[in-house]
C-alpha cells in the first residue's frame, strides 16, 4: 500500500517538472518583433548644381517611406546653419504612407560652394542626417565686397600681393583669394613670374561659381635686390583675359644671430647729410647735381646693398659699394626738371641700404620748387 506521504512527494516532483518544461519552451520560442514606425528613406542628399544668387531661396524635397506597423511622427528638423530651413508635417505618417520633408537654403548673400545638414527626430529608435550641397553663382553686387577685381571671367579679392619683411635666405608666402563668376569651368594661370616668385593655382580647374586661391611664395636667396621689391604678374582666366597684380615684399639683412663681439666690430654708416634742398629752378633749366658723403664709422668694410630712389626725375649714384673703416664714398645726386609733372614740387627720398647692423637703412630727402617759365 502506497503510503499518503510518498503520493504527496510523486506530485510535488511532476510539477516540478512541468515548470521546468514550460521555462525552457517559452526560452527557446522565438519572441515576436516589436511593433513600431520605421522611416526608409529614398534620398538623403540633395545637390542643387550651380546656380544664381539671384535665385534666393532654392527648396528640395526629401521623402521617407513608413515601413513600419505603426504611425511615423517627426518630433524635430534642426539645420546646423541659419541659411537653411527645413520644414516636415504635424500630423502622422501612417503605415505605407510617405513621409515628406522640406528644405530650403538662402542663397542671397552667399556665392560659392556650400554644404548643409538637417538632422531629423522621429518617434524610431534611429535618427537621420540630410544633406544639400550645390554652388551659388554671385551677383555683382554681392560679389563686390570679397573680391572687387573684375578679372574676365574671374573675380580677385585684390590687385596687391604684399609678402611683407623677409630676412635674407628665408622665403615669403602670401595667398590670394579669387573665384569664379561664370557658368563655365576656368583653368586660371599665373604669368609674367620672376626667378624668385612661384605661384600654384588650387584648384587647377575650378568649376562654376567656385572660389580658388594662388599661392604664391618669395625666395629672398634667387632676388638680387634689396629693400622694397615690387613686380607686376599677371592671373588669366585660361581665354586670354588678363589681370596684372602687383607684388611688393621688403627684402632686410638678417642680423638676429650676429655675437656681440662682431657687433662692436660692424660697420657703421654715416651719412654728410640727410636733406638736400635744390631751392627755385625752372622747369626747363639743365640737369642738376648735389652731392653727398658716406663714411665708414665702424671697424669691418661698408658694403653698400642698394642705393635707389622711386622719383623718374632723381637719380643717385655712388663712387664705391664697398667702403673700408674710416674711408668715404661720395654719393651724387641729379635732378632733371624736365621730368617733374607739371604742377608738382620736388619731394623725393633715396634710400641707402648698407650692411651695418646698427642702421641698415637710411633716407636722404631731396626738394625743391620749379617755377613757371618765364
Amino acid at each position: 500500500m502506497i503510503s499518503h506521504h510518498r503520493i504527496i512527494r510523486t506530485c510535488l516532483l511532476l510539477a516540478v517538472s512541468l515548470m521546468a518544461a514550460l521555462t525552457v519552451t517559452a526560452s527557446t520560442a522565438p519572441r515576436k518583433k516589436k511593433a513600431g514606425p520605421k522611416a526608409e528613406w529614398i534620398e538623403k542628399v540633395y545637390d542643387f548644381g550651380a546656380f544664381d544668387e539671384s535665385l534666393g531661396r532654392v527648396t528640395c524635397r526629401f521623402q521617407a517611406v513608413n515601413t513600419g506597423d505603426e504611425p511615423l511622427v517627426v518630433v524635430s528638423a534642426r539645420a546646423n546653419c541659419g541659411c537653411t530651413r527645413p520644414q516636415y508635417p504635424a500630423h502622422p505618417i501612417a503605415p505605407g504612407d510617405t513621409l515628406t520633408v522640406s528644405v530650403a537654403y538662402d542663397a542671397s548673400g552667399r556665392p560659392g560652394r556650400f554644404e548643409k545638414k538637417v538632422y531629423i527626430v522621429t518617434n524610431t529608435d534611429e535618427h537621420s542626417t540630410l544633406s544639400i550641397r550645390g554652388t551659388v553663382i554671385g551677383t555683382s553686387n554681392s560679389l563686390r565686397g570679397r573680391y572687387p577685381v573684375e578679372a574676365g571671367r574671374m573675380r580677385l579679392a585684390t590687385t596687391v600681393m604684399p609678402f611683407g619683411e623677409i630676412k635674407k635666405g628665408r622665403t615669403g608666402k602670401h595667398t590670394m583669394k579669387a573665384y569664379n563668376a561664370s557658368h563655365d569651368s576656368i583653368t586660371p594661370t599665373v604669368s609674367g613670374l620672376p626667378a624668385y616668385i612661384k605661384a600654384i593655382v588650387e584648384p587647377s580647374t575650378v568649376g562654376p561659381g567656385e572660389q580658388f586661391v594662388i599661392f604664391a611664395t618669395f625666395d629672398t636667396g634667387r632676388c638680387p635686390t634689396w629693400g622694397i621689391v615690387n613686380d607686376s604678374i599677371t592671373v588669366s582666366d585660361g581665354s586670354g583675359a588678363p589681370s596684372a597684380v602687383n607684388t611688393v615684399a621688403i627684402v632686410k639683412e638678417d642680423f638676429s644671430s650676429m655675437k656681440y663681439e662682431d657687433r662692436e666690430k660692424a660697420p657703421q654708416a654715416t651719412l654728410s647729410r640727410t636733406a638736400i634742398d635744390f631751392g627755385q629752378f625752372e622747369r626747363t633749366a639743365k640737369p642738376m647735381h648735389m652731392t653727398f658723403t658716406v663714411t665708414n664709422t665702424g671697424k669691418n668694410p661698408l658694403i653698400v646693398r642698394r642705393l635707389h630712389t622711386p622719383d623718374r626725375a632723381v637719380t643717385a649714384t655712388i663712387s664705391s659699394t664697398t667702403i673700408k673703416a674710416g674711408k668715404e664714398a661720395t654719393v651724387k645726386v641729379t635732378v632733371d626738371p624736365s621730368l617733374i609733372a607739371s604742377g608738382e614740387l620736388l619731394n623725393a627720398r633715396i634710400t641707402l641700404i648698407t650692411n651695418a647692423p646698427s642702421a641698415p637703412s637710411q633716407t636722404v630727402r631731396v626738394v625743391g620748387e620749379p617755377t613757371a617759365n618765364p
